[in-house]
């Protein structure tokens, strides 16, 4: 049984943006969990602990992260 990462698109520190068009290979991964029910409540956790900043590029970080298992193709690059 797979584990769940919650990925999220890096930040271009020049642009002061996210780069959500990259590869999900390219974002970061925030951290592992056993399941998605935690992946997904832990991500909603800090969504809505952080929403009165919602102009901090941390913030809009996490509104477009996902869970994903961790074998997920995707994050292979190929």
């Amino acid at each position: 049984m797979a584990g769940w990462i919650l990925i999220a698109p890096t930040i271009d520190c020049a642009r002061r943006g996210l780069q959500r068009e990259t590869p999900l290979s390219e974002w970061e991964h925030v951290d592992g969990f056993s399941s998605r029910e935690s992946c997904e409540d832990f991500r909603a956790t800090v969504i809505d602990t952080e929403k009165s900043d919602s102009e901090n590029v941390y913030v809009q970080r996490y509104s477009y992260s996902i869970c994903v298992p961790d074998d997920d193709p995707r994050l292979k690059g190929e």
